[in-house]
């Protein structure tokens, strides 16, 4: 690919195109859009929840990367916190990254599966996201793809095996993720390959 069309910025498309083929130079546009947010690991996490709910109640698509699973349920956990906000979520289920889903919450779906369909025919894909519409009492759920708006019932099995918080997912997770923001967290030990992934998943900034 030579042309990107997914963001507002043709500039952040020349600058993430840069970045792919290894330019330093590209950097510069991050460090004078003020992206890059250098801190400590505790700092850092907290600076990213903040932006993200910020970005969500101004009501943008946003979403959270990092690149180890753990660093992701921390995010997903909090992230869901600050959602319930204290109140009491109801029906809960069991998710495969050991966090819980009630109604509300958003949710990303790890494993394709042809034979989960919506009623427009489309099929549950490793990457989709969801909004949690109902959860029954045999633990599966009923959700809303963010995209197409369509809706399935996942099962119980599925749940628990592939279905994970989604407001926060890892770099590698996210290949095929695309958000109006992406508020993403670096070590400092990731490739560019990944930075370019992370660079690359908000439409308005990342």
């Amino acid at each position: 690919l030579t042309q990107l069309m997914r963001f507002t910025d043709p500039a952040e498309a020349a600058a993430s195109l840069a970045l792919r083929d290894g330019n330093p130079a590209a950097l510069a546009f991050y460090a004078d859009t003020k992206r890059l947010h250098p801190s400590d690991a505790a700092t850092i996490t907290s600076q990213v929840l903040t932006a993200w709910a910020t970005d969500r109640r101004a009501g943008l698509d946003a979403i959270m990367l990092a690149p180890t699973r753990d660093l992701v349920a921390q995010l997903n956990h909090q992230a869901r916190e600050l959602r319930l906000q204290g109140g009491t979520p109801g029906r809960e289920v069991q998710l495969a990254d050991g966090n819980r889903a009630s109604v509300g919450d958003l949710v990303i779906t790890r494993h394709n599966n042809r034979t989960l369909r919506s009623r427009g025919g489309d099929w549950v894909k490793n990457g989709d996201r969801w909004h949690v519409t109902n959860v029954h009492r045999d633990g599966s759920l009923t959700a809303q793809h963010l995209r197409t708006h369509k809706s399935v019932r996942l099962p119980a099995d599925y749940v628990e095996a592939w279905t994970e918080l989604g407001y926060a997912t890892t770099i590698h997770t996210a290949q095929g993720v695309t958000a109006d923001t992406c508020h993403g967290l670096l070590t400092g030990t990731e490739t560019r390959q990944q930075l370019y992934t992370m660079a690359t998943r908000g439409r308005h900034a990342n």
